[in-house]
């Protein structure tokens, strides 16, 4: 870049003080063209032609959406990103009774989203009922609040966890927040 640069810089500095003609310039390209081996020349050829196929290939290369239209209205399109709707959502699921850690992957498609949950449940709870619910919860938060086209909603459950073990984690929790909290007054 800085080279091309530079060699327009000399190429107009050329017009007003004539430091070289380009007749010359061009002959002895084409004379150090000459004088190489011709396989080291179709090689260096060969690559450039790769090297720019390349560049066509990824210039058309599709990249992944990263934030999904909501409903129009008059006023335009807004938009939101993949990212944060994902955040609400996991969000809207932390308040559900036994759901742990709620993970949401958004995957946008041309026809709406495609909703991947994960989390972790607590041991005893019925898993189809508890698996009904969150989707539930999930699909009408982003159709309604969100207003995105769900077109498939996966849920996953990662690990079961024992009640005992969910409230000592809680205990801890809050036990660290509240010393942040006294610290920060200090």
């Amino acid at each position: 870049m800085l080279s091309l640069i530079i060699f327009s810089i000399l190429a107009i500095a050329n017009i007003f003080v004539d430091f070289f003609e380009w007749s010359t310039v061009v002959n002895m390209i084409i004379n150090y063209t000459t004088n190489l081996n011709p396989y080291i020349l179709e090689i260096v050829l060969f690559l450039i032609l790769f090297l720019a196929l390349i560049i066509l290939i990824f210039e058309f290369y599709r990249r992944k959406i990263k934030i999904a239209n909501i409903a129009s209205d008059k006023s335009g399109k807004p938009m939101v990103s993949l990212k944060t709707a994902s955040s609400l959502i996991e969000e809207r699921l932390t308040r559900i009774e036994a759901v742990l850690d709620p993970k949401v992957n958004i995957v946008s498609i041309s026809k709406g989203l495609i909703i991947n949950i994960s989390s972790k449940l607590i041991k005893g709870v019925n898993t189809t009922e508890k698996t009904k619910e969150i989707k539930y919860i999930a699909s009408e938060f982003a159709s309604r609040k969100l207003g995105f086209r769900v077109m498939k909603l996966n849920y996953t459950v990662i690990e079961f966890i024992s009640a005992e073990i969910q409230i000592l984690n809680k205990f801890f929790n809050i036990e660290e927040k509240s010393e942040i909290s006294i610290e920060g007054k200090k």
